[in-house]
């Protein structure tokens, strides 16, 4: 059963080509004239366009030549065609003009790019306090060293990028804006990377216990990605190392493998299944099961250490039930770990409560960062119609900022308004045919649209 829902609109834009033909602006100015020209001079000067070779303009014995008005409105098409086109050659120009400007505004004003240049600058730092064994620290030091340097490269090039999309006068704000969503999203297509590389069996075997998670408090990805790998024996550690060296030689590459949308669910999935494995889940760590079933328990306040250790213990669940291969469950883990918009992108924007949407109901947030694209909400209705379980399962959401890839750091942004938007969708009662263990299942795609005026 499945639903498909409009939110909004988007204004949609279409680029102009940066070509000037002289030759057609002198051809208006001909046409121009001969619009203008008393029908008795066109006589002496013979055809133009429209009227046929050997007869003569202007007016005949017999009355009004019959070809003349077709021939004057074919002209005033043309004229009105190339007055267009150098009116839109002139936008372009201006637009062009404009941006070049706000490139130098941006290159001279580093305030101006402050956002994502301090968000740049603090992914690939260590903590100075991160305890680390002397000789992981100097590995792990180096592999970001090489980032760094590889991001500070690219960095003008990005700049350019950012400031000559779309169309009409692009604002400083919007420009740093499109730049923070890119970066952020660059970290998380780091840390969801699935392409082979020898060093996944180190991970595969380094989840199979809970020894992976524990020391875990770091929350930045730089480190949390070193905490993690200082957890691993001491031999395997420039091998881990040398796999996170491999995905960060990718950065700004376009295509990256990464999960399809259902697999980037995964953790939607083990927070919707908690209230019913908190009694049951016999592998999962006693301490661990006990907190599940405390007053007032949340997936969404539990601590870096114990987000891990519960993505873990799922990831090993979904092999053990074959409904994942060990790479699989592997890079869904990691993809559940990557960075996230929320907290380092417009913190000061508020992501839930009245605040929180424009009077249309799209998120403020989504705005700012200019997101769009469709959420998939997936439901469980019990027999009476009552919705009994509701979760997001798929996303496929695009940001401003980040082409050729899925928007990984910014896809959630959009999930509370559709949850919401999906609980108030009237179930209707399921067939009793349609029942599995007293549910029928519905999803309700909604389509999340960039209002116009943003």
């Amino acid at each position: 059963m499945g639903v498909f829902m409009k939110a909004s609109r988007i204004a949609r834009f279409a680029n102009v080509g940066p070509h000037t033909d002289m030759r057609m602006a002198l051809r208006l100015v001909a046409l121009a004239a001969l619009l203008h020209t008393p029908a008795a001079v066109l006589a002496q000067v013979g055809t133009f366009p429209g009227m046929e070779p050997g007869r003569v303009g202007g007016v005949s014995a017999e009355g009004e030549n019959p070809d003349k008005a077709a021939a004057d409105l074919k002209n005033k098409q043309m004229a009105q065609e190339l007055i267009d086109k150098q009116r839109d050659e002139a936008a372009l120009r201006t637009m062009v003009e404009q941006r070049a400007k706000l490139r130098e505004r941006l290159e001279r004003d580093a305030g101006l790019l402050q956002q994502p240049v301090e968000l740049l600058a603090g992914m690939f730092q260590l903590p100075a306090d991160l305890k680390l064994s002397p000789e992981h620290r100097s590995v792990a030091e180096e592999v970001l060293r090489q980032q760094r340097e590889r991001a500070q490269a690219g960095w003008a090039a990005w700049l350019n990028e950012e400031t000559a999309q779309g169309k009409g006068e692009l604002r400083a704000e919007v420009a740093a804006q499109r730049l923070s969503n890119r970066v952020l999203n660059e970290v998380a297509l780091w840390q969801a990377d699935t392409t082979p590389h020898p060093s996944d069996t180190i991970w595969i075997d380094a989840l199979k216990t809970p020894a992976i998670c524990q020391r875990l408090d770091q929350t930045r990805p730089a480190g949390q990605v070193a905490q993690l790998i200082e957890a691993l024996p001491a031999e395997q550690r420039d091998a881990a190392w040398q796999g996170e060296a491999a995905r960060l030689a990718r950065w700004g590459q376009v295509p990256r493998q990464v999960l399809p949308p259902p697999d980037r669910a995964f953790e939607d999935e083990l927070a919707v299944a908690l209230p019913k494995l908190a009694g049951n889940a016999s592998s999962l760590a006693p301490d661990m099961r006990n907190a599940l079933q405390a007053p007032g328990w949340t997936y969404a306040a539990q601590s870096p250490a114990a987000r891990c250790e519960l993505l873990r213990w799922w990831s090993q669940e979904q092999v053990r039930t074959r409904r994942m291969t060990a790479p699989r469950a592997l890079h869904a883990w990691r993809t559940a770990m990557a960075v996230r918009s929320t907290g380092y992108l417009l913190p000061d924007v508020p992501r839930s409560g009245p605040g929180a949407t424009d009077a249309n109901g799209f998120p403020l947030f989504a705005r700012r960062a200019e997101l769009a694209g469709t959420v998939v909400v997936e439901q469980d209705i019990d027999a009476a119609g009552k919705i009994v379980r509701s979760f997001v399962q798929r996303r496929e959401v695009t940001a401003a900022g980040v082409r050729g890839m899925p928007a990984l750091a910014l896809e959630r942004e959009l999930d509370a308004v559709s949850l919401s938007r999906a609980a108030s969708t009237p179930a209707a009662v399921p067939d009793s045919a349609q029942l599995r263990d007293g549910t029928a299942t519905r999803r309700i795609g909604i389509e999340w649209v960039l209002p116009e005026g943003r």
